[in-house]
């Protein structure tokens, strides 16, 4: 960030076999021994030695910037290391008695496959004088709270008598995750977020469960949130005795869902509300998961574009459909489903709002409905205990190609190109030294964004692509596009080059290097 020299930082091989501290002014020097017997050979000329860096106080292993690539001989090579950034404060309660070394949480916000979602990090619990502390986090957003505790004053707590205690405080005085403030920290800020639980009666809680299948449920994973705003906090439990979701809540209303264990549990959803006194809720019902069939419909032959497939099924299906799930805050419950069987189905599907990506073999997805919804822009909803209706996908092999050249004029961009497996399975080349990502964009805004095989030192291809308008754009580092959200994607409107590709055409582009700050 400052490019201010880092004193005492380790600097090391790749194969951790040689290290060395730097000194006060941040230089090092690292002797590699090489056998005498290769000294001479050409192989060992273009031998190159990755060398990382790493200190307390800093980030570590976080992309590229902390490693670089250096060829035997070569005198001077630079490392960068970020600052980790902080969020500290402090827990406050009513009185000194009422509790002490409670659980805070954090939460991340973090795109993972075009859309954001919060992602739980690890939880710190507070000192004695209710001081807490993150460290070694990013530049992004978070968001942080207290979980539920128990008032611990021997005096408010009368046996047999109400039970008080402190539900979850969210940054800042907010009562539940979607209306807490979002923290946007910055590489090597320190942020400061105070927390006052408010102390609140408990009232028991109990919800009956009823099954779709005959006998007692084996087991429930229980969520629970102020209804209509999904996001951790407040807890529940399920009794296997007694068949019924139990705890305590304070007043309000919730919405509690259910599910099952094992792939084709069974779920259910249903609302309570708590009003000065205990709750005997109305049954919960469970219905059995989703089976969805898919419908797949070639709309050209593969002859008119051949594609071979190379692996060990002898005849692979058309297309593989997967879900992710398209919540801000994902449910407790794994929800990642991919279609199997031919010809593909996708069962044991948990309710709620699922992204549908399609890898068509070969070809690509021109469409993809639901009961007339594009899911190429849209999620697919799957309802408690409701039939969804089939999955409508129309395959074609007319699909193009881009070549994008990386424009190497500025210093310092040339190297080898290295291949690498990401995502869903697409390959994504990149040159250690020269760190150049290529990604293409559809300007319609209906398919994900693809990073670009590197075919050499001077280009990168991908395909095939479907007909139509993209952004191609070139990074030193490595991207993450919330390419599901128009709103984010605005920022690239200047960037990079704009192509067209028709049906079965090559495009070559040339494109600038986006160089980080």
């Amino acid at each position: 960030m400052t490019h201010e020299p880092i004193g005492r930082a380790l600097v090391y091989s790749g194969d951790q076999r040689f290290a060395t501290f730097t000194d006060d002014h941040g230089n090092f020097e690292l002797t590699i021994a090489v056998p005498s017997v290769a000294q001479e050979s050409e192989a060992l000329a273009n031998t190159r030695i990755m060398l990382q860096a790493r200190r307390p106080g800093f980030l570590s292993d976080r992309g590229l910037r902390d490693r670089s690539f250096a060829k035997l001989g070569q005198k001077d090579v630079t490392l960068s290391l970020v600052p980790e950034g902080l969020i500290v404060g402090q827990v406050k309660f009513p009185s000194a008695e009422a509790a002490n070394h409670v659980q805070v949480q954090l939460y991340h916000r973090a795109v993972r496959e075009g859309f954001a979602q919060w992602e739980q990090l690890p939880g710190v619990t507070t000192r004695a004088d209710g001081e807490f502390r993150f460290a070694d986090l990013g530049a992004g957003e978070y968001k942080v709270f207290t979980l539920e505790t128990t008032e611990q004053d021997p005096l408010a707590n009368i046996p047999n008598g109400p039970v008080y205690g402190f539900p979850p405080r969210f940054f800042a005085a907010a009562r539940d995750f979607a209306t807490a403030d979002t923290i946007t920290l910055h590489a090597g800020e320190t942020f400061t977020s105070n927390l006052a639980p408010e102390r609140q009666r408990y009232y028991d809680v109990r919800v009956p469960v009823i099954s779709a299948e005959p006998g007692s449920v084996p087991g429930l994973l229980v969520s629970v949130y102020p209804q209509g705003h999904r996001g951790p906090g407040f807890t529940l439990g399920f009794n296997r005795t007694q068949n019924a979701i139990a705890g305590s809540l304070p007043d309000g209303t919730y919405t509690i869902e259910a599910v099952g264990f094992g792939s084709n549990g069974q779920s259910g959803a249903g609302s309570i509300t708590v009003a000065n006194g205990p709750v005997n809720g109305p049954p919960l019902v469970l219905a059995p998961s989703a089976l969805i069939e898919i419908n797949i419909r070639q709309e050209s032959s593969a002859a008119e574009n051949p594609a071979p497939h190379v692996g060990i099924e002898p005849t692979p299906p058309a297309a593989y459909i997967r879900l992710r799930p398209a919540e801000e805050v994902p449910s407790r419950a794994p929800s990642f489903y991919q279609s199997q069987g031919e010809p593909p189905t996708l069962s044991g599907i948990r309710p709620g709002r699922y992204w549908v990506e399609v890898e068509a073999n070969p070809g690509y997805a021109a469409s993809v409905t639901s009961a007339g919804r594009d899911l190429l822009r849209a999620p697919l909803v799957v309802p408690y205990g409701a039939s969804v209706p089939p999955i409508d996908i129309t395959v074609r092999h007319d699909g193009g190609e881009i070549e994008a050249i990386v424009d190497r004029s500025a210093p310092g961009t040339s190297g080898a190109v290295v291949t690498s497996r990401i995502g869903r399975g697409a390959a994504l080349s990149f040159s250690f030294e020269e760190n150049s990502f290529v990604y293409c964009i559809p300007l319609a805004n209906d398919g994900p964004v693809r990073g670009f095989n590197g075919r050499s030192n001077e280009s990168y291809v991908l395909g095939p692509v479907p007909p139509g308008d993209y952004r191609v754009l070139a990074f030193d580092t490595r991207q993450e596009f919330e390419y599901r959200n128009p709103a984010a994607m605005r920022a690239y409107e200047s960037k990079g080059q704009v192509v067209h590709v028709s049906g079965g055409q090559k495009v070559q582009v040339t494109v600038p290097l986006i160089r980080s700050e």
